[in-house]
């Protein structure tokens, strides 16, 4: 399996994160600006999977 790169974060986009994880309950669903991408990222092609999934029927 190929090493991990960092990947760089378009620096608005990670202000408007970390705004959002400091609002109420987010902060304990998403402790990090990397966490809340890996559970969005995942979220996203989870349903991408899906939705082709079902275009291939």
């Amino acid at each position: 399996m190929p090493k991990d790169v960092p990947v760089k974060i378009d620096a608005e986009l990670k202000k408007r994160i970390e705004e959002f994880i400091l609002r109420g309950e987010n902060r304990f669903d998403y402790p990090s600006v990397k966490n809340f991408v890996d559970k969005a990222v995942l979220k996203l092609l989870k349903e991408l999977e899906n939705k082709r999934g079902k275009n291939e029927e």
